[in-house]
């Protein structure tokens, strides 16, 4: 819960400084703003809501993915396309990074549940549609480069599959024989 609290309090720097940019305005800016406190607060109701280890396991996904984004940031060292705008490196796109770690474990979790059909490929791709616009909003609002926003979107998704295929096919057997052995 901390972790919530944490990325709730950056919401605040963030709509300071966006209010500023000399992106277009308005209703992109208000979503780009809360794009990433809607998000965390999501992740928070879904680990409240299931409390249950995958929704754990999906959540510590998504911290140690925000935690790759920002060693890269300070790797590769690249600027924003308005230097003036933020002052932390703009490669890779967090933002972009994260909203697509969750759409992809998103969407690999519907095809593990319902499997593929019309209704879990037409959301699926409804994901991707709004994951791609709330990334989009990042490159609209003059705080990432095209190449900035994919790489991080490519990365994220790269992240959630292999974190996903981790739970699938060691963590679960792990879990399962542990509370077995247990007597739980």
């Amino acid at each position: 819960m901390t972790a919530c609290i944490g990325v709730h309090a950056n919401m605040s720097e963030e709509k300071a400084f966006i209010g500023g940019s000399s992106g277009s305005g308005g209703l992109q800016a208000t979503l780009n703003t809360l794009s990433k406190g809607v998000m965390a607060i999501l992740w928070c109701l879904l680990v409240l809501w299931r409390h249950d280890a995958e929704a754990l396991w999906a959540f510590t996904g998504a911290l140690l993915n925000d935690k790759l984004s920002r060693n890269l940031k300070k790797i590769i060292n690249q600027g924003r396309p308005i230097s003036t705008l933020r002052s932390d490196p703009g490669m890779p796109s967090s933002h972009a990074q994260s909203i697509f770690y969750i759409i992809t474990f998103l969407n690999l979790s519907i095809i593990e549940w319902y499997g593929i059909n019309g209704l879990t490929t037409t959301l699926r791709g409804l994901f991707f549609l709004l994951g791609s616009y709330f990334s989009w909003l990042r490159v609209s609002q003059q705080l990432h480069t095209v190449s900035q926003v994919i790489v991080g979107g490519v990365l994220g998704s790269i992240f959630s599959i292999f974190w996903f295929w981790t739970w699938n096919t060691l963590v679960i057997n792990s879990f399962i024989s542990s509370l077995t052995l247990g007597g739980c």
